[in-house]
């Protein structure tokens, strides 16, 4: 990209200085060393200002995090109306805290020209947010312009491809889980493909998927639990609300009862 671009610029202008005094051998090491060294720099300002930008984001998230606590424990404590009013209030909160993340990702916009991957990783940010106000329309057309590397995004499309009765479900799952490292991080994205297959009455693959959740997810009580479930055919007790917050935050099934959304996770 351009790092790279400038390097070679400045390493051309150093050479045309230096061409009639330098022997072949030397400028070609010199021209080299210089290339190095600019992109050295370029990198390492890009990735202090994107750190600064980071940063940036992380303290207004937990601000609004602590805000949507704090509305909750007041309301909890002293009630000003319906729980659905009130669930109602906190969710217009989340949702202006939203926007104001989305609006605080143009921050990235200098960096666009300067990275490949850049422009996708904040899409990737964007969509999770979107996600979050339930502007699926929205989610699905930005998809195709991110990175889904991670367990959140990786979840996220799982869930869209679901809703959207995607065929490509199944080799979607299988080709991001075929060379993942175990890690109890994964648990989320083994239970709710699992769900999927339980939805589905496809039992015995989603019993096979469990299994492989052994591993891959270091072991967890709930996948374990589902899957003795399963294996005793008590298909209706399968379940993953023992996840709580980070399973219902996938939106595929609405909670027991009133809680505040506070998923509002930034890579």
């Amino acid at each position: 990209m351009l790092t790279l671009i400038c390097s070679i610029i400045v390493a051309a202008l150093v050479g045309a200085v230096t061409y009639k005094v330098l022997p072949v051998s030397a400028l070609v090491i010199l021209l080299t060393l210089v290339i190095l060294l600019c992109h050295v720099l370029a990198t390492f300002l890009l990735r202090m200002y994107a750190k600064k930008v980071n940063l940036k984001m992380q303290g207004m998230m937990m601000e609004i995090q602590q805000k949507l606590q704090g509305m909750q424990n007041r309301m909890m404590h002293r009630p000003t109306g319906t729980p659905k009013q009130m669930m109602q209030q906190i969710e217009r909160e989340q949702n202006a805290g939203i926007e104001r993340m989305i609006e605080a990702l143009e921050l990235f916009k200098p960096l666009y020209p300067w990275s490949f991957f850049m422009k996708r990783q904040v899409n990737t940010m964007r969509m999770a947010f979107l996600f979050q106000q339930k502007k699926f329309d929205e989610v699905d057309a930005l998809l195709p312009k991110c990175l889904i590397m991670d367990v959140q995004s990786v979840c996220i499309k799982l869930v869209r491809m679901y809703k959207n009765n995607d065929a490509g479900l199944d080799k979607f799952f299988k080709k991001k889980t075929r060379h993942i490292r175990a890690n109890a991080g994964n648990t989320l994205l083994y239970a709710a493909y699992s769900w999927m297959l339980v939805q589905q009455e496809r039992y015995e693959d989603a019993i096979k998927v469990l299994q492989d959740a052994k591993v891959k997810t270091c072991g967890n009580e709930v996948l374990s639990r589902n899957l003795d479930l399963l294996a005793n055919r008590k298909f209706k007790q399968f379940s993953n609300n023992a996840l709580a917050e980070q399973w219902y935050a996938l939106m595929l099934e609405e909670p027991r009862q009133m809680r505040v959304q506070q998923q509002m996770r930034y890579r």
